[in-house]
């Protein structure tokens, strides 16, 4: 997806939904903790939202929404925004599988 990414004049995001591998597979040195150590050192990731869980239908994994970005504000430069959102949800009166949850509007 980062390869897809249009020049800085134009400016890209991208949210991606992940469950919690992409953050903690890998041994120093291996390939997935060079591609983070790249998408930071680029300075391309903007912030990490944590999702509670059974949010997706026939999984109960945790879920977290990488927000992907070449467009920065001067301010939010070198920095990467980790927002809690685990508490940030609804239940439903009856599950849809593993399905329990899901995020309002609100």
């Amino acid at each position: 997806m980062i390869s897809k990414i249009k020049t800085k004049e134009e400016g890209t995001r991208v949210a991606i939904v992940f469950n919690g591998s992409p953050m903690f597979n890998g041994d120093a040195g291996s390939g997935e903790s060079q591609i983070r150590k790249w998408i930071i050192e680029n300075d391309l990731l903007e912030g990490i939202v944590a999702l509670t869980l059974n949010l997706f239908y026939n999984t109960g994994i945790g879920t977290y929404i990488w927000i992907i970005t070449n467009r920065k504000s001067l301010q939010r430069k070198g920095k990467i925004q980790l927002v809690n959102g685990v508490d940030f949800y609804k239940k439903f009166r009856r599950n849809l599988g593993e399905k329990s949850k899901y995020i309002t509007e609100k």
